[in-house]
């Protein structure tokens, strides 16, 4: 991991940085996107088996489109108690995730009575990534809170394999999924946009994906809804000569097992206590399985960044607005009431990121590459819409109905002005 001090010149360098790491996609895979969302959207289900004998190199034929579930939990195995950690997780989730539900409101005023009326969106699709990064946790993550907003019909959509993930097979049944596809990448995104012979379409997609399908998603924006547009994965981590390297070091190479682009930075005041960090590093990750996963990452994209005072490490964590945050320092409430950019924060030496990857309650779909500064993580709300609903009498009409006709007269908008005039009583 590189050490740079906080000085001027940090900013400009690592803007830099920034955009180089969270460059979405070339200029080929949106070429690429582009063909095949065109291609799904003329050729449907064709189309769809073409790209999984090309892509996943599997080859499925339309009855194997939909996933069945019970010919394939037959097969699968599963570990009981590892199966009972994932509904722990989904009790947590859903406990917390309840606490998000909205209120309508209700407003009287001068005869009028004005409403904000919160509803499920009717359909949603559910991207479950396959491959290198198959993780049941995040359809948790996305099914929970579309479930507790009251999603009608919740499709899920996965990459063709031939060995499938037998936690993935039993959490569908568990949380009540009934509709799921084998498809997966850009062509998964532009079949739940447009819908084929098979897959009827939905009105908002969720859920992450490789460099294709973030392109799709970003491309296919607007046509229907999107979640996010995801990027690497990152943290910040703050922490001094107080604290414990080996933990620093775990919570750093975490996020670097993420994969090649993931980013990892480490705030300290502490020359001395950086050097040990680098140390526990390179002790720990000896005997991880993706060692050289790490390895690249924090490489690439690691940080350790030396300030004079820990307190103007909120200076840095409000301009990067990292994914996710870990506050090791005793003093951690008061550097929090001055951050105001960041997806999931974590307090104190105990709260590993990790718990809030999996069983916690929060969720772990969150905002990445600076989206932190205008977004949240995923919840309740992001399954929801709301309607404004106006009722007027004539009390409330009269009161208003000069004052409407004014303003839009101004705006040269004289049809708005009659809709008004035409129900005045002489």
């Amino acid at each position: 991991m590189k050490i740079i001090k906080f000085n001027k010149y940090f900013y400009n360098h690592f803007q830099t940085k920034i955009e180089k790491r969270n460059s979405l996609s070339s200029k080929s895979i949106q070429e690429d996107v582009k063909k095949i969302i065109y291609d799904v959207k003329q050729n449907g289900d064709k189309s769809l088996i073409k790209y999984s004998a090309k892509f996943d190199k599997v080859k499925i034929n339309k009855s194997k489109l939909i996933l069945n579930i019970s010919k394939i939990e037959s097969k699968s195995k599963i570990k009981p108690q590892i199966f009972n950690s994932f509904k722990k997780a989904i009790k947590n989730i859903s406990s917390f995730h309840k606490k998000q539900l909205p209120k309508n409101i209700v407003f009287n005023h001068n005869g009028a009575t004005l409403k904000s009326v919160w509803k499920p969106i009717d359909s949603v699709g559910l991207y479950v990534p396959g491959g290198k990064a198959f993780y049941p946790s995040s359809l948790i993550m996305n099914a929970v809170p579309a479930i507790i907003a009251g999603v009608k019909r919740i499709v899920c959509i996965t990459p063709p394999t031939k060995s499938i993930n037998p936690y993935f097979i039993k959490l569908l049944k568990e949380l009540g999924i009934k509709e799921t596809y084998f498809v997966g990448g850009a062509q998964a995104i532009s079949a739940l946009t447009f819908g084929t012979e098979t897959i009827k379409p939905v009105n908002k997609i969720f859920g992450p994906g490789n460099a294709y399908v973030a392109e799709a998603k970003k491309q296919l924006y607007g046509k229907v809804g999107i979640d996010l547009l995801a990027g690497p994965s990152e943290i910040i981590v703050v922490a001094n000569k107080n604290n414990n390297p080996n933990w620093v070091a775990s919570d750093l190479i975490a996020q670097a097992e993420h994969d090649e682009n993931a980013q990892s930075i480490l705030i300290t005041d502490n020359k001395n206590f950086a050097s040990k960090v680098i140390k526990s590093i390179t002790k720990i990750k000896k005997n991880l399985p993706k060692k050289k996963i790490i390895e690249k990452s924090l490489k690439n994209n690691g940080l350790i960044v030396l300030v004079d005072n820990i307190e103007f490490a909120t200076e840095i964590i409000n301009f990067i607005a990292p994914e996710h945050l870990h506050l090791h320092v005793s003093n951690y409430k008061k550097l929090l009431s001055k951050i105001n950019n960041a997806g999931g924060i974590f307090l104190g030496e105990y709260s590993a990121e990790a718990f809030g990857d999996y069983i916690i309650g929060t969720n772990h779909v969150l905002p990445t590459s600076g989206a932190a500064k205008f977004s949240s993580g995923l919840g309740v709300l992001d399954f929801m819409k709301r309607n404004s609903v106006v009722e007027m009498n004539q009390k409330s009409f009269n009161a208003l109905s000069e004052d409407t006709q004014k303003m839009s007269g101004l705006e040269g908008l004289d049809g708005h002005k009659l809709s008004v005039k035409i129900r005045q009583k002489k």
